[in-house]
């Protein structure tokens, strides 16, 4: 019985362990969702947190730190008269939106949405980060938290 104990301890301690490092490399943008693993060239999209200049990647659980990108291009406030911006509002019912990116194959639009949702004392603020594909028409989330303010490029 003793050695079970010890087994069920050593395999806690390291799905601690494990935890910890997770969360150490995501700085705490975690994601689980893999939906993201749909659109094409996602690797080249690249999530940077405006307050420090850091870099982030998405990786299988969440958005991973990575070297800053030389040439980072700063896509908010996007032209609403724009054939990008005018196709996420009509086709993919977008509101809200404060940064419009197209793919370098021109396939995908990548843009943020936010959705505000005042819960008496407190407003709260979703961002979602998703990719309306032009040949099919879908849109895929491919990273979702709340209060995750990032600058977007695709590199």
């Amino acid at each position: 019985m003793k050695l079970w104990i010890k087994i069920i301890i050593g395999i806690a301690v390291v799905l601690i362990i494990f935890s910890g490092i997770v969360l150490y490399l995501s700085q705490f943008h975690l994601d689980l969702s893999q939906d993201y693993r749909r659109v094409a060239g996602y690797e080249n999209i690249v999530f940077e947190d405006n307050g420090n200049k850091q870099c982030f990647r998405i990786c299988a659980w969440g958005l991973v730190k990575t070297e800053n990108i030389d040439g980072f291009v700063d896509h908010r406030n996007p032209d609403t008269a724009s054939y990008e911006y005018q196709l996420i509002v009509e086709k993919a019912n977008a509101k809200n939106v404060h940064q419009v990116v197209s793919s370098p194959d021109g396939k995908y639009i990548l843009y943020d949405e936010t959705i505000y949702s005042g819960s008496g004392l407190t407003d709260d603020e979703d961002v979602y980060y998703k990719v309306y594909s032009i040949d099919d028409g879908t849109t895929v989330t491919i990273y979702s938290g709340y209060r995750q303010y990032f600058l977007v490029d695709w590199k």
